[in-house]
């Protein structure tokens, strides 16, 4: 029996809260999901589970399991999970029904008929109680641009992705379509809803597939005109720290803009990934009751506005009186809102605390040890701990750049690409260079912080939207990875730049199938490169654009257990091969006179042609990463003991990449020689005594507001080094607890 730790959150009991928890399984351990059991330490309670990802004996490898909770106010609480020998199915308290092109759902307090007719707006109706809402109340989604309204209408019937005792999900995708039937920007919407619960949860994602360069949205919005029976009261709430209101009667419109001056000027003291403050609006009649909506992480994605009038709440997405949103072709975007549905006398607090909680909700903890019994990462876990490098790599998490609005949010520029230029004077962003995500996911792992699980979140959801490339017709960036770039998008694709693992770690985490179909086309991607003339070139290419490659196709490999995704392996170690054979050594061809040695790009080959070792062992192999890393050694390091940057006059700075150090560790598993890392021991402590500030410093930039602070890249590209170095130095004793 395994702890689900809920740590102390809210100030109210929650009765039957919706809670989900990913789980990871040893090899072999289970054969089917519902022997998953969940009990709060007396009973069990119901439960609905599943699978994202198995083990190549066909064993579960990850399991989503969704659940209700009891949950205390002010307190933490302890549930429990454990494997049972038989399989337990829970009933399913929705009914869902089809009838006349609709589908039906209701959850015992909400009522929902959705079209299935192709043409049709998307909602027949919504009904919680004596309140709701009919088609022609329920307007949009609906983007305003090209002076033209545009309104998503059904195209693919609602299919129903999920549903058990706890949850059902839904989904639909189309375009939206102007008066005149013309079609514009594509979206998916996925509907969740929860067994007993008086809510709704809205993913709207559009995706640019104009033939266009950029569409202008000057706005989008989803409003609701519900039927006016008796007094209405209306009421907007923002808040980071106690909210402030703002009421009406609704005779007089009210509403509030959070725009780039709001976020320059209000103070925050929060990790925004997990939690900044609410906001939402209310429309209630004193008859029939009312619906509250809440814009999840409206601040993090400015600008976005509410307004609450008579007969009308307006969820403006993209609010009407803003710069519009610049939406470059290929892209994504998910905005998340709620719908809750409540009597005409729900006390604004508990409409505010239901509102909070949406932002920043419980979520059950696994202790480490569940990760590394479950053997899903490599070298990261260690009982013996040094305190001051588990504070630095904290702070290398936590004290990053950041940056505020509605495409920025979850990456951050890097200071180093834009100074040189490279974004012609605009903010180069890191498009989660070097996966962040993973490092982040793999820091949650092993800590149990569930910041460092909302950092992941945020990122990788940005990444999902903002950085892949999901229309072209260039066949070469369809579903890739776009490199560091301005405007994220417009930069070119190299499969240096090309990675997964943070991918296919959002999935686990939400369920997102959205997020695996963008892993295995960044992997299809990466497969077309390599069939280009360039790399058929002997000695034209580097180790740094394969090697990454080749760690992504290991990556999709152990994900899916397809030795498809290893049949440009072998081509690859082939161009470590060649490499060597030309040079004599790993050089690297620099200016027109000179090929040099780069310890950061002998690391990463190192690195990549390991991680294929690790699958398919070869005596070839092994002797080409020692070889390697015995020449490095040999030449690359200084009489101060660090590793120099690269191997020429102008260049033979101190390096502080800290990538060798996990090179060291590979020759270390190889050979069992100490040598390799009591050579890496001054990169390591040149590393703990990076200091870094707190971002402290908020400046608008074009449509982003940016906080000061080192790319996170730094701590994406370092993570894994540091940790697999930490981690063996001290079980081989050449590092101390002290």
């Amino acid at each position: 029996m395994e702890k689900l730790f809920f740590e102390k959150l809210a100030n109210f009991e929650r009765k039957s809260e919706p809670c989900s928890i990913a789980i990871p399984f040893p090899k072999g351990m289970l054969k089917d999901i519902h022997q998953v059991m969940i009990t709060d330490g007396h009973s069990i309670v119901p439960s609905q589970g599943k699978i994202t990802g198995y083990w190549e004996d066909g064993s579960i490898k990850w399991g989503l399991i969704h659940f209700l909770a009891d949950l205390p106010a002010n307190k933490s609480k302890e549930y429990f999970y454990y494997i049972d020998e038989k399989v337990q199915f829970f009933k399913n308290n929705f009914v869902i029904t089809s009838k006349e092109n609709k589908i039906i759902i209701d959850n015992g307090v909400l009522h929902l008929e959705l079209n299935n007719t192709k043409g049709d707006s998307l909602f027949s109706k919504i009904q919680a109680d004596h309140f709701s809402l009919q088609t022609d109340q329920i307007i949009g989604p609906c983007i305003q641009a090209n002076n033209e309204k545009w309104i998503a209408k059904i195209d693919a019937p609602w299919e129903i992705i999920e549903t058990g005792a706890v949850m059902t999900q839904l989904q639909t995708s189309g375009k939206h379509y102007n008066q005149n039937n013309q079609d514009f920007i594509n979206y998916v919407l996925t509907l969740r809803i929860y067994v007993g619960k008086p809510w709704i949860q809205f993913d709207y994602k559009i995706i640019n597939k104009e033939k266009e360069d950029f569409q202008l949205l000057d706005s989008i919005q989803f409003n609701l005109r519900p039927k006016v029976h008796d007094t209405i009261h209306t009421l907007l709430g923002t808040s980071n720290y106690a909210t402030r209101f703002i009421e009406g009667t609704g005779e007089k419109e009210i509403t509030y803009v959070i725009d780039a001056e709001h976020m320059l000027k209000e103070a925050n003291e929060h990790m925004p990934e997990v939690f900044y403050g609410t906001f939402f609006a209310d429309w209630n009649d004193s008859e029939i009751g009312g619906v509250c909506a809440t814009l999840y992480q409206a601040h993090q994605n400015f600008p976005k506005a509410f307004q609450v009038m008579q007969d009308q709440l307006s969820i403006q997405i993209v609010p009407e009186k803003s710069e519009g949103l610049h939406f470059y072709q290929g892209m994504a975007k998910t905005h998340t809102f709620f719908l809750h549905f409540h009597s005409p006398l729900e006390d604004k607090m508990d409409l505010n605390k239901r509102s909070l909680h949406f932002q920043c909700p419980d979520r059950p903890i696994l202790d480490s040890s569940v990760y590394q019994k479950a053997n899903i990462y490599e070298r990261i876990f260690t009982d013996k701990k040094i305190p001051e490098v588990e504070r630095v790599l904290i702070n290398m998490a936590d004290r990053r750049g950041k940056a505020y609005g509605i495409l920025h949010w979850g990456d951050a520029p890097d200071s180093g690409y834009t100074e040189q230029g490279r974004g012609n004077g605009a903010p180069v962003w890191t498009n989660n260079e070097y996966d962040f995500p993973h490092a982040a996911m793999q820091m949650y792992a092993r800590t149990g912080e569930r910041r460092m699980l909302d950092y992941m979140l945020v990122a990788a959801r940005h990444w999902l939207d903002i950085d892949i490339c999901h229309y072209s017709q260039d066949v070469l960036r369809q579903g890739a990875q776009i490199e560091h770039s301005a405007h994220h998008i417009t930069g070119p694709v190299e499969i240096s730049h090309e990675w997964v693992e943070g991918l296919f770690d959002y999935y686990h985490q939400t369920g997102d199938f959205f997020a695996y179909q963008a892993a295995i086309h960044i992997g299809k991607n990466i497969l077309r490169w390599l069939e280009e003339p360039r790399y058929h070139k002997k000695g034209e290419i580097n180790a740094r654009e394969t090697g990454w490659a080749l760690r992504s196709l290991v990556a999709l490999y152990k994900e899916t257990y397809d030795v498809f995704w290893l049949e440009k392996a072998d081509f690859i170690v082939g161009h470590f091969e060649q490499w060597k054979e030309l040079y004599g050594e790993w050089l690297a061809p620099y200016t027109d006179h000179i090929v040099i040695r780069v310890p950061f790009m002998i690391s990463i080959a190192v690195g990549s042609l390991m991680r294929y070792y690790h699958v398919n062992p070869q005596e070839k192999i092994k002797k080409m990463i020692l070889d390697a890393i015995d020449d490095m050694v040999e030449n690359c390091v200084l009489d101060n003991g660090l590793f120099y940057y690269k191997e020429f006059p102008s260049l033979r700075r101190l390096g502080n990449n800290t990538i060798v150090l996990e090179a060291l560790v590979y020759a270390y598993e190889l050979t069992g020689d100490k040598r390799y890392l009591e050579i890496g021991i001054p990169t390591f402590e040149s590393y703990l005594k990076k200091s870094l500030g707190l971002p402290q410093h908020k400046k608008k930039v074009g449509d982003a507001v940016i906080l000061s602070g080192q790319g996170p890249k730094g701590f994406a590209q370092s993570f894994y080094p540091v940790v697999s170095y930490y981690v063996t130095g001290m079980k081989a004793g050449i590092l101390k607890e002290s």
